[in-house]
Formats: structure tokens, C-alpha cells, sequence
């Protein structure tokens, strides 16, 4: 290849036929093109920092987006251990990340954290709607521990 002028690009030689160069030209361009719409189209996740504490989630709703990746903090921050349970996560692939598990399932059942613990939820909401979450272990739901999933 020879160079361009002092502040110019490098130029194609000139003994590639123009075809081939317009082909060139037209990759590099394709490939920027790509690369930028590549970029704009991955969301940002949305994330949600949540508290469970002695008999409570704060908040106590979490709303997400549908379509839109998102990242369910949850920390313990109670003094006894507390637990989510949500229908909506049986069946949705899912990655939990904890202290000492970092893990990929179809479908998660609980997230049971002690005392000073802490989990990262992440999953990718697709059905919209309301849907009740709620600490079961004995006597927490009954005395306020529950709350709402919404997908907009």
C-alpha cells in the first residue's frame, strides 16, 4: 500500500482493479456500519437494588422492563434469613450470582439469603403483568413480607 498525502489516509494501490477496490471500500464501510448498530441495539440492564429486612422488601415493587435485561440485587439485611419466591423465575433461564455461586439454570424455585448476605439476579423479562413475590419462610409473608414483580 502507499500513503496518502501528509494528513491523509492510506491509499489502495492502484493496480487493484476499481472493482476490486469498491469492494474493499464497501466492506470497511459495511463493517462500521455493523459494528455501530451492534452497539446501539444491546440495552443497558436495568437494575434493582432490594433490601430484606424484618418483614419487608424494599421496595417492595420492582419494575422492569419486557425485553430489557435485568439485574434483581437482593441483600440481607435483616437479622434473621429471608428468602424470594417468585412464579414468574420457575421457568425463565436465569443466572444467580452469590458469594460463593455463579451459575446459569432454566428456572429458579428461591433465593434463600442469611444475615449480612447478598445474590445478584439476572434474566431477561419477556411476559408483562403483575406478579406477587414473597418471603415463605413460616410467618413472613403473613406478617408483610411480599410484594409485586411488574413487567411494563
Amino acid at each position: 500500500m502507499r500513503q496518502g498525502g501528509p494528513t491523509g489516509p492510506p491509499c489502495l494501490p492502484s493496480s487493484l482493479p476499481t472493482v476490486m477496490r469498491s469492494i474493499l471500500v464497501l466492506a470497511a464501510a459495511t463493517a462500521l456500519v455493523l459494528t455501530a448498530l451492534g452497539a446501539a441495539q444491546v440495552p443497558k440492564p436495568t437494575t434493582v437494588d432490594v433490601e430484606m429486612v424484618e418483614f419487608a422488601f424494599r421496595p417492595s415493587v420492582i419494575r422492569l422492563e419486557a425485553g430489557r435485561p435485568a439485574k434483581v440485587v437482593l441483600r440481607n439485611r435483616g437479622q434473621i434469613a429471608h428468602q424470594l419466591v417468585a412464579d414468574y423465575l420457575l421457568k425463565m433461564p436465569i443466572r444467580l450470582v452469590d458469594a460463593t455461586l455463579d451459575a446459569e439454570m432454566p428456572g429458579i424455585e428461591l433465593v434463600r439469603l442469611e444475615p449480612g448476605g447478598s445474590a445478584r439476579l439476572e434474566f431477561h423479562p419477556r411476559r408483562k403483568g403483575r406478579f406477587i413475590f414473597a418471603c415463605t419462610i413460616e410467618g413472613h409473608r403473613e406478617a408483610g413480607m411480599h410484594g409485586v414483580l411488574e413487567v411494563r
